[in-house]
């Protein structure tokens, strides 16, 4: 068994790039075409198979082994605020930003995605990644 807090650790730089790819192109709720386009490329690339419903994305993980099923959420969509932080990530959708942390918590979801999935031989049951 690896230590997974070590293989997470080594997974943060993965986490920023796509949190700043999210955070430079926000959308407000149910218009998050671009959000989602993003989601289901990174799902794709891990060959976890997926289905989209309007803009959300849900992924499913299942392990070798029989067990139970798990669902982990994370929200995608934006508020409608202008940004005004100067980063060189800022928002280039004028009137709207992730305020909220939700590409952080989608960045997260797909962090996660990456390290079960990587893990998939050892998990009992299945991972539903939902992205709404």
């Amino acid at each position: 068994m690896t230590d997974m807090y070590l293989e997470a650790k080594k997974l943060g730089l993965y986490l920023v790039k796509i949190r700043r790819e999210l955070h430079l192109a926000p959308e407000l709720g149910f218009k998050e075409y671009k959000t989602s386009k993003i989601i289901q490329r990174e799902l794709r690339s891990l060959g976890i198979p997926f289905v989209v419903m309007a803009t959300g994305v849900v992924g499913l993980l299942k392990g070798k082994r029989k067990g139970k099923t798990i669902a982990l959420r994370a929200d995608i969509d934006a508020l409608p605020v202008y940004e005004e932080t100067g980063v060189s990530f800022a928002s280039k959708n004028k009137g709207i930003m992730h305020a909220c942390g939700h590409d952080g918590h989608t960045a997260v979801g797909l962090t996660v995605a990456r390290l079960l999935n990587a893990h998939r031989q050892e998990l009992a049951g299945t991972v539903k990644l939902v992205f709404q």
